[in-house]
C-alpha cells in the first residue's frame, strides 16, 4: 500500500543480498546511509541484509553496521547458502515498506540512483522502476554473456525483458505482495516482476566494475539462472526439440529412399556402412540432447511438487520478523 494522508511517512525497504562481502559491508553502508539521509522527508527507510550463508567475517560486519544504525537495520541469517534468488526474496518476504528497492552489496549499483526510483515510484505513480544496464565496467567476456543471456531472453521468452537487463530495481507494496505470494522452486525474479503486467518505469547507468573482493556469481550459477527464466517462461526449447525431430525424421526418409534407390540401380560398395553409422550417432546424440532439455522440465516439476521453502531462517535481528516462509 502506498502512503495515504500527511500523517505518515512512506516507508522505503532496502534489500541487500550478502554472500562473502564482508570488505564491501561498510564501505557501501556508508554509501547507502548518506544517500538514504538525502531522501524527501516524506520517505523514511529501513535496510534489509540477507547473509545467505557467507563462510567469511560478512555476519560479524553487519552486526557492527546494525549496531551503529539501530533498528533501521535489520539482519537475516540463513541456515546455508541458498542462492542470490532465494535470500533477496527472504529480503522481500520481511521488507516493510511501501515500496522495496534491491540492489547488490559490492557496490556495483550505484546507491545514488535510490533517490530518482523514490521519485519516480512518487507514492505508488509507478508500481515498478528498473535500474537497466546501459553499459557496463565488467571485463568482455562478462559483457558478451550477458548480451546473449538478455537478448535469447528477449527474443524467445520475456519481449518486455529491457535490454542491458536488471537486477537493481524498486517495486510497489503491491507487486511485492504478489511477488510474496507466490510459492515457486528455482524463481527467475525478474520475469516474475515483469510478469505481473505493470508497465516499469526504466532508467539507464553504467554498471561499475567490481573494486572489492571476486564475485561468486560464477559461470554455473548463471547458467543454472539461464535455464530458470528461459524453461519457466517459454515453451521454445519444448517447440523446438517438436520441429527438429520433424526435420530429422523427414530427412531420414529422404536418406532411406536415396539408399534404396542406390542398391536397386547401381552398385552400392561395402563402405556404405559408414554414412549409416554417422547418422545412428548423430541421432542418438541429438536424442541425448532432447532428453536433456525434457529432463530440465521434469526436474523443476518435481522441485515444485515437493514444496521445499526457497530459505531457512536460522536468525533474525531487528524489525523483519516475516522473512520465514509460511507452511503450506
Amino acid at each position: 500500500m502506498s502512503a495515504s494522508g500527511s500523517d505518515r511517512r512512506a516507508l522505503l525497504s532496502v534489500v541487500i543480498p550478502v554472500y562473502y562481502n564482508e570488505d564491501n559491508i561498510p564501505v557501501t553502508w556508508e554509501a547507502l546511509r548518506q544517500v538514504l539521509e538525502d531522501l524527501p522527508q516524506a520517505i523514511d527507510w529501513e535496510v534489509i541484509f540477507v547473509d545467505d550463508g557467507s563462510g567469511d567475517d560478512s555476519y560479524r560486519r553487519l552486526e557492527e553496521v546494525r549496531a551503529s544504525a539501530g533498528d533501521r537495520v535489520s539482519i537475516l541469517k540463513l541456515s546455508r547458502n541458498f542462492g542470490q534468488v532465494a535470500a533477496i526474496l527472504a529480503g522481500m518476504k520481511a521488507a516493510r515498506g511501501d515500496c522495496c528497492v534491491v540492489m547488490s552489496a559490492d557496490l556495483q549499483d550505484p546507491p545514488e540512483l535510490i533517490l530518482e526510483m523514490a521519485a519516480r515510484w512518487n507514492g505508488g505513480a509507478r508500481k515498478i522502476v528498473l535500474a537497466t544496464r546501459a553499459d557496463r565496467e565488467d571485463g568482455a567476456i562478462a559483457r558478451l554473456t550477458s548480451r546473449a543471456f538478455y537478448w535469447m531472453m528477449r527474443r524467445f521468452a520475456l519481449p518486455t525483458m529491457p535490454v542491458g537487463g536488471f537486477d537493481f530495481f524498486l517495486v510497489d507494496r503491491r507487486v511485492l505482495d504478489i511477488v510474496n505470494a507466490t510459492e515457486e522452486r528455482n524463481t527467475f525474479l525478474q520475469g516474475h516482476i515483469l510478469w505481473t503486467g505493470f508497465e516499469p518505469e526504466l532508467i539507464e547507468y553504467t554498471r561499475r566494475k567490481r573494486e572489492i573482493g571476486r564475485s561468486r556469481w560464477t559461470l554455473s550459477r548463471k547458467v543454472k539462472y539461464f535455464f530458470d527464466g528461459f524453461v519457466t517462461y517459454t515453451v521454445a526449447p519444448i517447440r523446438f526439440i517438436s520441429l527438429f525431430g520433424l526435420l530429422v525424421s523427414m530427412s531420414s526418409f529422404a536418406y532411406a529412399i536415396v539408399i534404396m534407390v542406390a542398391r536397386i540401380f547401381m552398385p552400392v560398395p561395402a563402405e556404405w556402412w559408414a554414412p549409416w553409422a554417422i547418422s545412428i550417432l548423430i541421432l542418438a546424440g541429438v536424442q541425448l540432447v532432447m532428453l536433456g532439455i525434457i529432463g530440465e522440465y521434469l526436474w523443476r516439476n518435481y522441485a515444485e511438487s515437493r514444496k521445499l521453502p526457497n530459505y531457512v531462517v536460522e536468525s533474525s535481528i531487528g524489525p523483519a520478523d516475516r522473512a520465514e516462509p509460511e507452511d503450506e
